[in-house]
C-alpha cells in the first residue's frame, strides 16, 4: 500500500508527462488500428479469400504477435520503452503503406506479418509506459483513464476507415477505398511517433537489470498467468465485434453499423475513469462480476437484432462491461510483480490477447460457416461465462500474490 508520504507528493496525480504523452501515442495507434481491422475481413473477400480463410487472415498477425512475444517482452525489459515506441510507430506506418500500395492475397500475408511484429509491442509496451507512470493507490483509475484514447480510437477509426473506404469506392472504384484507408493508417502511425519522441529516455540502473534475470525469464511471468486466463475469454468474445460487426451489417442491411463503434467510445471515455474510480475504493470483484453480466447482454441483444436502434443499445451494454473489466484486469496484472517486472506482466496478459485475438475471428468464421451471423453474436456469451468462471476461481490468487508484494515491500522499508 502506499504510504501518506506517497500520497502528498506530486507524483499522486496521474498527469505526468510520459503518461500524457502514451495516452497521446495510444490514441493514435488505436486510430489506424481501428481502422483498418474492422475492414480486414472485408477486404480479404474483396482479394478472393473464403470464410475460413478470411477468419485465418483476419486472427492471422495476432498469431505472428503472439510468436514474436519470447523477443519483445524480453526486449521491453532491457531496451529502452521510448525507442521502441518510435520504432513500432514507423513500423507499422511502413506495413499500411504495404497494404496500400500491393494488391494481393500473398502481398497482404507477407504485410500481415510485419504488422503482427510491430503489434506484438504495441499494448504491452503503451501500459507499461503508462503504468510506470502511474502512483500505486490511483493504477486502477490510471488505467482506466489510460484507456480512454484506446475507447476514442476505436470510436472514430471504423468510422473513419469504413467512410473511406465507401468514398473511395464511389470515387475510383473498390480497390481505391482501401488504399485510402491503409494511407490514413500510415498518416496516424506516422504522427504517432512525435509523442513518443516527447517521452522521457528510459533509463534503467544496472542493479535492477541484474535482477530481471536470463532472457527466457522474461517472457511471461507465473503471477500475471491468473489474470491473463481471465482476459484471453474476454478477448476471445471482443474478436467478434471488431472482426465481423461492419460486416454483419452491410449482409443484413442494416446501415451505419459503425455508429455501435461511436457509441461504444462515448460510453467508455465516462465510464472507464469511474469505473476505474469504484475498483480503487471498493475492490475488483464487486465491479467485475457486473460487468461480465453486462457483456453477456450485449452479445445476445445483438443476435437477436435485426434493425440498428437494438444494436445501439447493445453498444452501451458493451461499453459499460468492458469499463467494468478491461481496467480491473488490467491493474490486477500490473499489482501481480513488482515494478521492474511490469513490462514482463504486460507481455504475459497481451500473450493471452494475441492468442485470444487470434482464436476469436477464426471461432466466429467456424460458427459462421455453420450458421448466419446473428448465431455467431449469440455464441459469443460462451467465452465470457467461461471468463466469469475463471475470474472467480483465481481472484483469491490475485489477492495472496498482492498481500505478499505488501509484506515483502514492508520489509524492505
Amino acid at each position: 500500500m502506499a504510504s501518506s508520504h506517497e500520497r502528498l507528493t506530486p507524483r499522486s496525480t496521474i498527469w505526468t508527462r510520459n503518461f500524457t504523452c502514451a495516452m497521446l501515442a495510444q490514441f493514435f495507434l488505436s486510430v489506424s488500428h481501428f481502422a483498418v481491422n474492422t475492414l480486414v475481413a472485408t477486404y480479404t473477400k474483396h482479394l478472393g479469400a473464403e470464410p475460413v480463410l478470411m477468419g485465418f487472415l483476419t486472427g492471422m498477425f495476432f498469431g505472428v504477435a503472439l510468436a514474436i512475444r519470447p523477443i519483445s517482452g524480453p526486449l521491453m525489459t532491457r531496451v529502452d520503452k521510448r525507442l521502441l515506441m518510435i520504432f513500432i510507430s514507423i513500423l507499422g506506418s511502413v506495413v499500411n503503406i504495404g497494404y496500400a500500395l500491393f494488391r494481393s492475397i500473398p502481398a497482404f500475408i507477407f504485410f500481415r506479418f510485419l504488422h503482427g511484429v510491430q503489434y506484438s509491442f504495441v499494448g504491452a509496451l503503451n501500459m507499461t509506459v503508462a503504468s510506470d507512470a502511474l502512483p500505486p493507490e490511483k493504477m486502477a483509475t490510471g488505467i482506466g483513464v489510460f484507456g480512454i484514447s484506446s475507447a476514442i480510437g476505436q470510436a472514430v477509426g471504423p468510422t473513419i476507415g469504413d467512410s473511406l473506404e465507401r468514398f473511395g469506392e464511389r470515387l475510383l472504384g473498390a480497390d481505391s477505398g482501401f488504399t485510402l484507408v491503409f494511407l490514413f493508417a500510415a498518416v496516424a502511425l506516422a504522427i504517432a511517433v512525435i509523442p513518443c519522441v516527447m517521452l522521457r529516455p528510459d533509463v534503467k540502473p544496472k542493479e535492477a537489470l541484474k535482477n530481471v534475470g536470463a532472457w527466457y525469464k522474461n517472457i511471461i511471468t507465473v503471477h500475471a498467468l491468473p489474470t491473463t486466463f481471465v482476459n484471453f475469454f474476454m478477448s476471445v468474445a471482443s474478436a467478434l465485434y471488431v472482426s465481423y460487426l461492419l460486416d454483419f451489417g452491410r449482409v443484413s442491411g442494416i446501415d451505419n453499423m459503425n455508429l455501435f463503434f461511436l457509441v461504444t467510445a462515448i460510453v467508455l471515455v465516462v465510464s472507464r475513469p469511474l469505473a476505474g474510480y469504484l475498483m480503487d475504493h471498493y475492490g475488483y470483484k464487486k465491479v467485475v462480476i457486473p460487468g461480465m453480466f453486462l457483456l453477456i447482454a450485449s452479445y445476445l441483444v445483438v443476435g437477436y437484432s435485426k434493425t440498428l436502434p437494438p444494436i445501439l443499445f447493445a453498444s452501451v451494454l458493451s461499453a459499460l462491461g468492458t469499463a467494468a473489466t478491461t481496467p480491473a484486469l488490467q491493474a490486477m496484472c500490473m499489482q501481480s510483480v513488482p515494478p521492474i517486472k511490469r513490462s514482463v506482466a504486460s507481455n504475459t496478459l497481451y500473450t493471452g490477447i494475441d492468442l485470444a485475438l487470434f482464436t476469436g475471428p477464426l471461432y466466429g468464421s467456424i460458427v459462421l460457416k455453420l450458421s448466419d451471423y446473428s448465431t455467431m453474436f449469440k455464441f459469443g456469451v460462451v467465452p465470457i461465462v467461461l471468463g466469469l468462471a475463471a475470474f472467480i476461481i483465481v481472484y483469491p490468487v490475485y489477492q495472496r500474490r498482492r498481500q505478499e508484494l505488501e509484506q515483502a515491500g514492508r520489509e524492505e522499508e
